[in-house]
């Protein structure tokens, strides 16, 4: 099958892709040119791969192609070959629920930034505006697979440029952080230390570690000697399994130096799981997961979350009916717990560069603007050493 890939002179990276193509319902013999974004391999293999189309019938003219069926070769060529799984089926929602009802129709070719925007538009407006109600947070999310999606049509020759690149996509939303304060974390591990998730919430008080990290900590992670805990992993939910995902970054794989009331309950509950495997033999989990149920199996992340909120209710039950003040404001989240951890260390005069490793953070400027509320009172203080070592 005749074709070719040649450079186009004055544009690095930029070629004329030509191959030939039957028309079905004439047999005529259709010539087609295009212009491919990329190295030369990449070009060399986008013609293979148009040939292979033509060979299995499969092939659609660009000019002719629909978001809709663009995307769905998009999924299959791209992402299900380089995603992880959970990130492929959040993919998949999002277009399906969303993009295909609103835009699936539109040719490729004729996709304009004005209407990437107007779905931005009506995804961000309330339901009683005929919106989606979705949080400028979700629909920055769309923005983001738009212009990973549109990148790649780019790249494949099915559009000249990326109308992405030209859209305005909503800020992200900050929203308002809530945290215990000292006197409420403190209560919270007074009054439920027999609580399923005891150990999930001490650690998070008391390590900053998220949620992830907590459920896929094993005792090979733990040196109860010099009480350090090693982040080497998180537990994350991938379709019907648990699976244990290694750090994005580097500084999240990192080592925490833990207080003794951590040590001495790691103690514990490793004492009380030895009693467990010796009772159930082979049918205990061997991977030797800490936050763990009786047969060894690891809390799953969604369910510490739950039960958190159970005792946030708990809470609200408790001091409605002896007349008193709630411990834990509503709205706290379990994750909101490893803000705690950061917010009561800054408080009490912790270095910020410190508080960024036990946290993970890639950056000390972004430690420093999640806590800018904590900070200023770190300010205060090193002008009142000034003031100490100057005088007025």
């Amino acid at each position: 099958m005749a074709g070719s890939v040649k450079a186009i002179p004055g544009k690095k990276g930029v070629w004329e892709i030509r191959y030939d193509s039957e028309d079905p319902a004439t047999g005529k013999r259709k010539q087609h040119r295009k212009h491919f974004k990329g190295t030369k391999p990449q070009a060399d293999k986008y013609l293979i791969e148009m040939q292979s189309m033509i060979h299995k019938g499969e092939y659609m003219e660009l000019g002719k192609i629909l978001l809709r069926d663009y995307l769905k070769k998009w999924i299959k060529d791209y992402c299900e070959p380089n995603l992880a799984s959970k990130t492929l089926e959040s993919y998949k929602c999002i277009i399906n629920k969303y993009i295909l009802p609103n835009m699936g129709g539109i040719k490729v070719n004729a996709l304009k930034a004005a209407h990437i925007q107007d779905y931005y538009t009506l995804m961000t407006k309330g339901k009683k505006q005929g919106g989606a109600g979705l949080s400028n947070t979700s629909v920055l999310y769309h923005h983001r697979i738009f212009h990973e999606a549109l990148s790649h049509a780019v790249n494949w020759g099915y559009i000249p440029y990326n109308p992405a690149d030209r859209v305005k996509p909503p800020r992200k939303d900050t929203p308002e952080m809530k945290t215990l304060s000292m006197e409420s974390a403190q209560y919270v591990l007074d009054n439920y230390r027999d609580h399923k998730t005891y150990l999930p919430v001490l650690l998070a008080i008391k390590t900053g570690m998220r949620q992830g990290e907590i459920c896929g900590l094993r005792w090979e992670n733990v040196d109860l000697q010099t009480g350090i805990i090693s982040v080497t992993h998180a537990l994350q939910r991938q379709g019907k399994e648990l699976v244990l995902k290694e750090p994005k970054t580097k500084k999240s794989r990192r080592s925490i130096p833990v207080p003794d009331d951590v040590t001495k309950e790691l103690r514990r509950v490793k004492a009380r799981q030895a009693e467990d495997r010796l009772s159930l033999g082979k049918g205990y989990d061997p991977r030797g997961f800490i936050c763990a149920w009786e047969d060894g199996r690891p809390f799953e992340p969604d369910w510490v979350s739950k039960q958190w909120r159970k005792i946030i209710k708990d809470d609200a039950e408790k001091a409605k009916k002896e007349l008193t003040d709630r411990h834990i404001p509503d709205g706290v989240r379990f994750h909101d717990l490893r803000h705690t951890h950061a917010t009561i260390l800054l408080s009490q005069g912790v270095n910020l560069k410190v508080v960024q490793e036990r946290l993970g953070h890639e950056s000390i400027s972004t430690t420093g603007d999640i806590y800018s509320h904590v900070t200023p009172s770190m300010q205060n203080e090193a002008v009142n050493a000034l003031n100490a070592v100057f005088g007025n």
